[in-house]
């Protein structure tokens, strides 16, 4: 699938701002005649197609008054409010967010799932009367709940699988590629039997991405250099991780979030003069 020309794109080879871009796209004439000439042109020349989603929510916040900054809505269902600032990948991901709403005149606001008792029809009816129409499903954890509500009436974008009960478009970190590079960079280091190790439940949240990266990796390397991923479900990991470690024989690892440091100590191996170690 041909990869969507951003305004961000635009803006690096033509070496202007984001904000520039948009104006000149819009016919603003703040911006020069020369430079919006230039700017169309190359939106033509590269495809260039407005964001529908963006548009929508343009579109909303004209129908209020342009100088209004608008409101987009970070709903999550992570223990509470803020839950999940105790986790960096978390708080990278919420800096990146707000920075983006802000270029576009935006500000974001988190709504805990958990401030109106779990009860989607309560969260759509705040939203409603506050006149927010862009809605962000963000940060969550596993849950035996569902977050039944309309979204008939709002602008939804998904982040990461979370609330993966409703069907919206998403945006999510690259795990198939990002595994792919890990292993790439570690065999130019010289390794050559490198084994993914990582919890299930994280492997689930990524799409499995993970694990298909490392294992397409694998398919493509000759025999003696395959080397099956560690995906193992909670409960017993370390004996676990202790057969495959015999049975695999990896000289390297790649591994996210489990206690593999700890676990080789034990087994008397060094990191990295018996077994190189990298972290996703």
């Amino acid at each position: 699938m041909k990869e969507r020309i951003t305004m961000s794109a635009m803006a690096k080879v033509l070496g202007l701002s984001s904000s520039t871009i948009s104006r000149a796209l819009k016919g603003d004439r703040r911006i020069g005649e020369e430079t919006r000439l230039r700017v169309c042109e190359t939106a033509a020349r590269l495809g260039y197609q407005p964001n529908p989603m963006i548009s929508a929510l343009m579109s909303v916040r004209k129908k209020r008054g342009g100088d209004e900054v608008g409101t987009v809505a970070l709903v999550t269902d992570y223990h509470g409010l803020g839950g999940w600032r105790s986790k960096d990948v978390c708080l990278w991901e919420y800096e990146g967010i707000c920075r983006r709403a802000n270029e576009l005149g935006y500000r974001v606001e988190e709504f805990a799932m958990s401030d109106y008792g779990y009860d989607g029809a309560r969260l759509e009816r705040a939203l409603t009367t506050r006149g927010i129409r862009g809605v962000l499903l963000g940060f969550s954890r596993e849950r035996e709940s569902r977050a039944e509500w309309n979204i008939a009436g709002f602008t939804v974008a998904g982040l990461s699988t979370y609330f993966r009960e409703v069907p919206v478009d998403r945006a999510n970190f690259h795990g198939f590629f990002n595994v792919q590079l890990a292993l790439e960079e570690m065999r130019a280091l010289g390794y050559r039997r490198t084994g993914l190790v990582v919890p299930e439940f994280n492997n689930r949240i990524s799409g499995f991405l993970w694990s298909g990266g490392a294992l397409d990796w694998q398919n493509r390397l000759c025999e003696s250099d395959r080397c099956a991923p560690f995906i193992p479900e909670a409960g017993n990991e370390e004996c676990q991780f202790k057969d495959w470690l015999k049975r695999e024989n990896p000289d390297s690892l790649l591994v996210y979030k489990l206690p593999v440091k700890t676990w080789l100590a034990k087994s008397g191996l060094r990191i990295p003069e018996d077994i190189g170690l990298a972290h996703l």
